[in-house]
């Protein structure tokens, strides 16, 4: 019997004392770690239950100092045991235990046992690191850290990527719409155009997928050339995007909805990507102070309840809001809460959401009025995790004069427990562009804030913040128009969030109503690196065109016009922050909306473990 099986038998009856056994000579240590081992802590034993119970008892318990010690250690105790073994396999000589006065040579190994549960504890976290990254930071036992082992990205196993897809934006303050005599009446109803794609890769073609509603049946997405699509006009609320893999890889599938209104309370431009469940979002955008709307908006899109938890700041600091803990929302649908009812009167709003029991899609539905005008409308969609950067891309400034009715600005949110002291730059098309009194900004724990983008000339741009201590972010872009008879002295305002960004390497930008709803897109792209990043652009669908080439220089953002196709391909060979910015003209002003890049769903997918 081997000795690791000795481990798990029952306490044998105490032998009868043997006699003192001759004292072996002291073997010499073939290497420094093979002293290390015999004096390291002894990890806990494992349980006498199957090995799996022992992989769940030992998961739970460890943490990150246990999967230090047992990266290290196992490579000692390995170490150990072959530099021991002489050579032709012969056993090696008993080797005395200076902490339980000596042994047999059938005595079990404390090394072999402490293997054992290394091992364990090894497998234990392999599996948590199928669903999220994970970074092992080994030390010696003498303190000098390990070197680190280059792990490359392992990529999961292909399943059914699962987008939830918005409805149009709907009202909040009431069931009228405050309208011009003189306009239209067909002006202000809004229109709204769903577009869902399955797009082909190199090595496969585009995966099968499917559209339902919320409470409807599921329609096939039809293939158009090489390319999967369906679009939907006026849904009446939303939906789920399903794809199965495509071969060896998961599908390639993306999707948004863009509405628009040309007057009323809803005039604006709104567009909202399909969005992946998640366990937690960020949500920085909204305010509720008076004329002004900010609706929660959650929806699962699984089969089973989840708890939702959404933690709130405002300008007053993290605020109490027990209406936004325990909220269940069920399997297949939709919970709106209107933030007004938790913190009325404030100016501005972030929040993290949480969900148990399963994933949620979070987004925010912000709606604004001024007296009897409309003052925006938009959709605040997840952002990045707070960091100590995060880059906005999307940022198109219109150049207002100082004093316009409304301007852009930066939102900034220090959801932790110490100050921060942040930086704020404009990465442009001519590289790096201060922004005024904003290279050191206090935030105090809690701090909700908006810089102001008034007077920084027109242009294309991404916001870089930098802070000491984790922060996060969005920006407000604002575009005013020409005042009507409704209210001479008011002009309309219509506005867009964007929010803080992964830098991404593969990523669909869709491009819902070009053509029909809005005009050109914008394709923005943004390397804060030091190095210049190359990416191809491969716009998909009609007479899209040709691939287009596109050199990023270090620390700029560059702007590429999409007049035709329903989406575009991105391909970079080093991340960046990616955004397609969509504007219309109306009869009184432009509309504006920004979508989000949307991540390669097999990229997203994969993990990267790195063992140091």
């Amino acid at each position: 019997m081997a000795d690791d099986e000795r481990d798990e038998q029952p306490e044998q009856p105490e032998q009868p004392e043997q006699p003192e056994q001759p004292e072996q000579p002291e073997q010499p240590a073939t290497s420094r770690d093979d002293a290390e081992v015999t004096t390291a802590p002894e990890p806990p034993e494992p349980s006498a239950a199957t090995g799996e119970s022992d992989q769940q008892t030992v998961a739970a318990q460890a943490d990150a100092a246990q999967a230090d010690a047992a990266h290290t250690d196992a490579e000692q105790v390995d170490a150990q045991q072959t530099d021991a073994e002489p050579a032709g396999g012969a056993p090696a000589p008993a080797e005395a235990d200076s902490s339980e006065g000596g042994a047999s040579a059938a005595t079990p190994s404390r090394k072999v046992s402490a293997l054992r549960v290394i091992g364990l504890t090894a497998s234990a976290l392999a599996l948590v690191g199928a669903a999220a990254g994970i970074v092992v930071l080994g030390d010696r036992a003498d303190g000098a850290p390990t070197a680190a082992l280059d792990v490359p990205v392992v990529a999961v196993p292909p399943g059914t990527i699962t987008q939830v897809c918005a409805g149009p934006p709907e009202l909040t303050t009431g069931e009228g719409m405050s309208v011009d005599p003189d306009v239209d009446p067909s002006d202000v109803v809004p229109e709204t155009v769903l577009d869902v794609l399955s797009l082909p890769r190199d090595d496969s073609a585009a995966g099968e997928a499917t559209f339902s509603p919320l409470d409807g049946d599921e329609v096939g997405l039809e293939r158009a050339g090489a390319v999967r699509r369906l679009e939907v006009t006026d849904p009446p609320g939303p939906g789920v995007l399903r794809a199965r893999p495509a071969g060896t890889t998961s599908a390639l599938v993306a999707g948004a909805t863009l509405t628009r209104t040309d007057a009323g309370d809803l005039r604006g431009l709104v567009a909202t990507p399909c969005l992946a469940p998640a366990t937690t979002s960020w949500l920085v955008g909204g305010a509720t102070e008076l004329g002004q709307s900010s609706a929660l908006v959650l929806t699962n899109s699984g089969q089973t309840p989840a708890t939702v938890d959404a933690t709130l700041w405002t300008s007053l600091g993290l605020a109490d809001a027990p209406r936004l803990r325990g909220v269940t929302v069920a399997p297949g649908e939709r919970t709106t809460i209107l933030l007004e009812g938790v913190a009325s009167a404030d100016p501005v709003l972030a929040l993290r959401v949480e969900a148990a029991g399963g994933e949620v899609t979070a987004s925010i539905q912000d709606l604004r009025l001024d007296g009897l005008v409309a003052a925006g409308i938009d959709t605040v969609t997840p952002g990045a995790a707070p960091a100590l950067r995060t880059v906005v891309p999307g940022v198109v400034l219109d150049g207002a004069a100082p004093g316009a009715v409304a301007t852009s600005a930066v939102r900034l949110v220090n959801p932790g427990d110490e100050t921060a002291t942040a930086s704020v730059l404009l990465l442009g098309e001519d590289g790096a562009v201060q922004v005024p009194g904003a290279d050191a900004v206090v935030l105090d724990p809690g701090a909700v804030l908006d810089l102001s983008l008034d007077g920084i000339e027109g242009g294309v741009y991404a916001v870089e913040i930098d802070s000491d201590v984790p922060v996060t972010g969005a920006v407000v872009l604002a575009r005013t128009g020409t005042a009507g008879d409704l209210d001479p002295d008011t002009a309309p305002v219509d506005r867009a969030w964007t929010a803080a960004s992964e830098l991404l390497t593969s990523a669909v930008l869709p491009l819902p109503g070009l053509g029909s709803l809005a005009g050109p897109a914008t394709v923005t792209l943004t390397n804060p690196g030091e190095d210049d990043v190359d990416v191809e652009l491969t716009p998909v669908g009609g007479d899209a065109g040709d691939v287009v080439e596109v050199t990023v220089p270090a620390r700029s953002t560059t702007a590429t016009d999409i007049a035709e196709g329903v989406a575009v391909v991105m391909s970079a060979d080093a991340g960046v922050a990616a955004a397609v910015v969509l504007t219309a003209e109306s009869a009184d002003g432009e509309l504006i909306t920004v979508l989000p890049a949307s991540p390669d769903p097999h990229t997203a997918r994969s993990v990267r473990v790195d063992v140091r």
